[in-house]
């Protein structure tokens, strides 16, 4: 019964390390599979002590027919005979791998940790256990090393990460091997579900797992510990990367959520720093995975690229050379066109757009460029609020005559991150305000003006909100 005492032990402390506490409500995921249970059992041992909540997650990935649902059974019986919650969800993960055009593997990671993450939201979690073993964590390490990934992949699994706000993502398995948890679990004579697929070679972590580590271990006795050991070193090692590019990231951060390196901050990085302040980037746009190394490659060499060449870093974001520096992009859906009156308040996106009247003596000409003045009587009663298009015509405040709106953009040379985002007021395809930039000059104050708007253009954050309405009347 030593190794019981042992990973009761260890468990505690590593849960009480975590922040778990009398007030946590920790959410387990249970597969069926013995880890998962090992897992489970100890949780709810540890339940009573330290004082948490504790519920079940599932996730019925339904891609073994018969056997999937078998365990499903199995694990909702498990939460019944311990009296726990359990939130359990049928995954469509072959669905998604066809409409991702991606590998089951892939969209089944995807769609689980999906789950997890709206499980915890139901269950109130502030701790989302797994049962990732020193075995696992090995595979992964040698997996993503064959694979050519950057640090955060041999790094392997990390013990500990957000999975949303307010929720951590533990492992609290994450030093022992899997041996040692079949030993666990023939102490405690606990049942469990044997998963037929983990024996699949056409599987390359399977192979990993049956052929690879075998043969490492034969040359080298404890490779697993060793390897993981090794991951260990390189996480420490991005901490400190983190601590490095922090500041560089949020000198760059866009009000949008993209990132503009200016070209004296990339210059004053090595390559390889730069290469990490891509990837941390890239992660704080939400991107799950780095781009692949030849893509990467090509991204670093924009720096010496023209203006406006792109490189598609993943499929959720671009990276663009500016005039001056760098963008990091995500991928945006095109904002609509929404009708306005020149009253009230308005949503487009990460705009809002007020009209209000005012007096001569509230007109302030050295306001920033995201305030307007204009002859109301010159507006019509219906405007038209949207994104630059194709045959705009416009009429800059103080310039001589009408051009085309693309080459007054052109001419005032905005780098592509803000031109991306700019909106416009219209009647028709004549422009009346390039929003936070620059009035027409036919709306403009003069001496016979008798009413004034003040049009206030704000940038506001993302919110439950329709991405496109009127905030008020």
């Amino acid at each position: 019964m030593a190794i019981v005492e042992e990973l009761l032990d260890h468990v505690r402390q590593w849960l009480q390390q975590a922040g778990v506490c009398a007030s946590s409500r920790l959410l387990c995921a249970v597969s069926g599979g013995v880890d998962s249970v090992v897992l489970l059992d100890l949780l709810r041992q540890l339940s009573s002590s330290l004082g948490f909540a504790l519920g079940i997650a599932h996730a019925d990935h339904s891609l073994r027919g018969e056997q999937s649902r078998r365990e499903a059974s199995f694990v909702e019986q498990l939460a019944v005979e311990h009296g726990l919650p359990i939130l359990l969800e049928v995954l469509p993960v072959r669905q998604y791998a066809r409409q991702h055009r991606c590998s089951i593997e892939l969209a089944a990671r995807r769609l689980r940790y999906d789950f997890f993450a709206r499980a915890a939201q139901q269950f109130s979690a502030t701790h989302l256990a797994l049962a990732h073993t020193a075995d696992d964590n090995a595979e992964t390490i040698l997996l993503n090393l064959l694979r050519g990934a950057g640090l955060e992949g041999l790094a392997g699994i990390p013990p500990q990460r957000e999975l949303l706000p307010g929720c951590q993502l533990i492992r609290p398995l994450l030093a022992f091997r899997k041996q040692q948890l079949y030993a666990y679990a023939h102490a405690r004579r606990l049942q469990w579900c044997e998963d037929t697929s983990n024996r699949d070679r056409r599987f390359r972590r399977n192979r990993i797992r049956w052929e690879l580590l075998p043969c490492a271990e034969a040359i080298v006795p404890q490779a697993v510990l060793s390897i993981c050991r090794a991951g260990t070193l390189l996480r420490q090692a991005l901490e400190g990367i983190a601590q490095v590019v922090e500041p560089y990231l949020q000198r760059a951060a866009l009000p949008d959520g993209g990132f503009f390196f200016r070209e004296a901050d990339w210059d004053a990085l090595p390559p390889f720093f730069r290469a990490e302040l891509l990837r941390a980037a890239l992660r704080r746009l939400g991107s799950p995975y780095g781009p692949p190394f030849d893509r990467l490659t090509r991204a670093l060499a924009l720096r010496t690229a023209s203006t406006g060449k792109r490189c598609m870093l993943t499929r959720d974001a671009t990276l663009v050379r500016e005039r001056t520096g760098l963008s990091l992009l995500p991928l945006t859906p095109a904002l609509p066109e929404l009708l306005v009156h020149p009253r009230g308040r308005y949503r487009l996106g990460m705009w809002e757009l007020e009209f209000s009247a005012v007096t001569a003596s509230e007109v302030d000409f050295s306001a920033d460029a995201s305030i307007a003045f204009v002859d109301a009587d010159c507006l019509p009663d219906t405007l038209c609020w949207r994104p630059p298009r194709a045959g705009d015509r416009f009429h800059p405040l103080g310039m001589p005559r009408e051009m085309k709106l693309g080459d007054f953009l052109t001419n005032q040379r905005l780098p592509y991150w803000r031109r991306r985002s700019l909106t416009v007021l219209a009647v028709g395809s004549r422009i009346l305000w390039v929003c936070g930039l620059r009035l027409s000059e036919t709306v403009k104050l003069t001496e016979r003006t008798r009413r004034i708007l003040r049009l206030h253009l704000r940038h506001v954050p993302p919110a439950g909100t329709p991405a496109h309405a009127r905030t008020t009347a």
